[in-house]
């Protein structure tokens, strides 16, 4: 007798293995076991689901993909077939060697190898020359008669996909009663508000959560604990509704496929500055631009430090870019000193002996003296009587008129000055002391 013809074989494998059910898990043998329709190992599965499917599934990934689990027992058993026969390939299927057909040595958890083949074969002349079945599914357009859940695996999906979405679960239950191929479902799938309004990653993430959901949800609580603790380097502040937008932020970043800058982007429009709670990078970034403002003679609103530090931990705006707006608005206060800003001098270095001989001379305590007093400022905004150009006063002269403040008087300094000079008055009329 000829030997079966290779769709026969394909539709024989599926019955001797499960009896066509693509839900069919195998018991454990030496720590392993077979997944789906076609009973595949599980070691088997990453590597052959990236080869004959496009992309390496887990063993419940293949095991809720009835499209992955024909293409992978077609592409293995086909090249079986070609190669060894019909009773090679069905020894290579069941034992891993296509020359063990004849052997009767039993195998854990089932037949011998002989006894499996030849179950094989006699089951292969039952089926059409061209396959096809009306209880098995061997790839043939027409739908089988299954239960529910079966059906919509037929159609590459899980039941409660389908039933979880109203224009789903109508097209599904239209490709029911017309008996529609799997080709027609999927193309008319393509066509529905769901799958234009979903991104691709978003729809097999949605997929995921009704066929794999451990999976899914482990996927989750990663993205959930990397996202929180981005949250808080950049300074978020957890309240609800921040929890809210972490949450957002997870699912775009497991079903849509964010990334860190995009989760920086959307986060950062809600990292907020109450008082003096500062913390993460947003609020190191509230700081320096402060800091920086300080030292350049500048004052700014809160506003200006808060919306930038939110642009910068968006990653929409630098430090550098505030810095130069800050610069330049020094240069526009000091314009007698643009050449020193634009060194990289700032305004308080620039201050800094007028600061400091201010506090000497008026005995002042030392921080109290800053680039905001009036003293300070007319000092370096001083004009010059001759050239009336704009120039920093005299630093001799600056003291000198420190010494005429009326805050000068009440120093020890002043004192010890006055008791000095009444010394060389009474020195000078031959008085001793």
């Amino acid at each position: 007798m000829a030997q079966p013809t290779f769709e026969q074989f394909f539709s024989a494998i599926s019955e001797q293995e499960s009896g066509g059910r693509y839900n069919a898990v195998g018991v454990w043998v030496n720590g392993h076991r077979a997944y789906g329709k076609y009973q595949v190992m599980d070691f088997n599965i990453p590597s052959w689901t990236k080869k004959h499917y496009g992309k390496s599934l887990t063993p419940q990934q293949f095991l809720n993909n009835p499209k992955a689990q024909e293409a992978v027992a077609r592409g293995v058993l086909q090249g079986y077939y070609n190669k060894y026969g019909a009773r090679g390939a069905a020894s290579a299927w069941y034992s891993g060697n296509p020359n063990l057909h004849m052997s009767t040595s039993s195998q854990p958890g089932g037949p011998s190898i002989k006894g499996y083949v030849d179950s094989v074969i006699n089951k292969a002349y039952k089926y059409p020359a061209g396959g096809g079945s009306s209880n098995f599914s061997t790839g043939s357009t027409a739908t089988p008669k299954l239960s529910s859940a079966e059906l919509a695996e037929q159609y590459g999906f899980v039941s409660s996909f389908l039933n979880s979405n109203p224009e789903l679960k109508k097209l599904f239950q239209q490709a029911v009663s017309g008996s529609w191929s799997a080709d027609k479902f999927q193309a008319k799938l393509r066509n529905t508000k769901w799958w234009k309004t979903h991104s691709k990653d978003e729809r097999e993430y949605l997929l995921k959560l009704k066929s794999d959901p451990a999976t899914a949800k482990q996927e989750m609580t990663q993205a959930r604990t990397k996202i929180t603790q981005l949250a808080n380097q950049m300074g978020m502040i957890m309240t609800s509704s921040s929890k809210k937008r972490i949450e957002t932020a997870v699912y775009n970043m497991v079903a849509k496929g964010w990334d860190e800058g995009q989760i920086r982007n959307y986060l950062g429009q809600y990292v907020y500055f109450t008082g003096e709670n500062l913390q993460g990078e947003g609020g190191e970034a509230v700081m320096e631009l402060r800091e920086y403002a300080y030292a350049m003679g500048i004052k700014l609103d809160d506003k200006f430090y808060t919306d930038g530090a939110r642009l910068i931990v968006r990653g929409m705006a630098t430090m550098q870019d505030y810095k130069s707006k800050i610069l330049d608005k020094a240069k526009a206060a000091f314009p007698q000193w643009n050449a020193q800003l634009e060194a990289g001098q700032t305004v308080a270095d620039i201050a800094s002996p007028y600061m400091q001989s201010m506090a000497e001379i008026l005995e002042l305590p030392v921080g109290s003296v800053n680039l905001f007093d009036t003293t300070i400022k007319k000092a370096l905004n001083y004009t010059n009587k001759g050239t009336l150009q704009k120039e920093a006063k005299p630093l001799w002269q600056f003291e000198n008129e420190l010494r005429a403040d009326p805050r000068w008087k009440k120093t020890k300094n002043a004192q010890d000055s006055l008791f000095q000079v009444g010394h060389q008055v009474l020195a000078d009329f031959g008085f001793k002391y």
